[in-house]
Parts: structure tokens; sequence; C-alpha cells
């Protein structure tokens, strides 16, 4: 909890104070990009920065800025260069497996999980993003495995027990797939992939 959620804002400081400094170019920047602005707020940011701003924040933001952009290298540079200045911090990393997905690059995307996941092995989106490249790639046991990691956390997270279930019936394992496939028809029976799911199982097994 911080000081601006906690109470303990100075006195001096209400909602009708008007940002100075390198406040004032990043509030800007927040407005300029809610009306879908985004060469003002980067032009905001850059003040931001040329006043003194945080320069870890403001590459940050400027990445976040270029990527709605759909300027994919310019947001890759400064992803890279808010990376170098933080090297624990995950946010940049993040950015930069956005930028991969965003440009259609299997091969990029996944080595941008696995940074993500060196640093954080946890992190819910670079697993699954993982496991789905694994998937697309065919590499179905790694998918499985990937998908498991994520479901001994979050149990309840229905994408990934259907990546877990469509890995298993591509693996040969009908029965366990249809097991998945049949608590996922439990809470949404109307479920097309899911039908489609249980009833491949269900001619795998009779063969």
């Amino acid at each position: 909890m911080s000081a601006l959620t906690s109470g303990l804002v100075p006195a001096q400081t209400t909602p009708e104070t008007k940002s100075t400094g390198p406040a004032q170019f990043w509030q800007a920047s927040l407005t300029a990009e809610t009306n879908k602005d985004y060469d003002a707020a980067l032009n905001q940011i850059t003040s931001y920065q040329t006043s003194g701003g945080n320069a870890f924040l403001g590459h940050l933001r400027a990445a976040w800025l270029y990527y709605l952009k759909q300027d994919y290298k310019n947001a890759s540079a400064h992803y890279l260069e808010a990376e170098r200045l933080q090297p624990s911090s995950i946010n940049p990393l993040l950015g930069l497996m956005n930028v991969s997905e965003a440009q259609g690059n299997a091969d990029e995307i996944q080595k941008a999980a696995e940074n993500v996941l060196h640093l954080d092995p946890l992190n819910y989106r670079a697993q699954m993003v993982s496991a789905y490249q694994q998937y697309t790639a065919k590499n179905y046991a790694m998918a499985l495995a990937g998908y498991r990691r994520v479901l001994l956390y979050y149990p309840d997270d229905m994408t990934a027990l259907s990546g877990e279930a469509w890995s298993l019936y591509y693996l040969g394992q009908g029965e366990k797939a249809a097991t998945d496939f049949q608590t996922l028809l439990s809470v949404n029976s109307n479920d097309a992939w899911s039908q489609k799911g249980l009833a491949l199982c269900q001619a795998q097994k009779s063969y």
C-alpha cells in the first residue's frame, strides 16, 4: 500500500492540485492515450524524460505507446532499454513477449516466454503462452507439461484445462482427455470444442 492509497498523503496534495514537474507530462500522456492520440502521448513522455522523470518508467511507457501504434521496432527498443535499466523487472520482458506475439514469430514468442519464466517461473501469462506455442508446434508432451504446471496453481483455469485435454487426446490418452472434456462441459454444456473433443475421445476408445 502506497502513501497515495493509505491516507498518508500530505495535506496540500488534493485532487484539485495541478500536477507540476515531470508529473504534468505523465498525466498529459495518459490523457492523450485515452484519446488514442499516441503521437501526442509519446511527445509528452519525451517531455517527462527531459524534465527529470524516471528513466525506467519513461522507457517502459514509451514502449507501450509504440506497441499501441504497432511500431514494434521502437517498442522493442524501449522495452530492451527498460530491461537494461531494471534487469529484475518482469514487465519489459512481458512487453517483448507481447511484441513477439503481435508479429507472429513463433520462435521469438517462445524465446520471449522463456525469458520471462527464467526470472518468474510461475508467471501465469508466460506459462500459458509457452504451452500454447508448444501445442501449435505439435510438441504435445511439452504442451501438456506446461498446461499442468498452470493447473497446479490454477486448477479452475478452463483454458489450461482445455489445453491439457487436447494435448492428452493427441498423445493418444483419450480416456484421460475425456475426463477433462467432461469437466469442461459440466460448466458449459454448449462448448462446441469440448463436445467435439469428447466425441473424438469416444471414437478413439472404440478402436
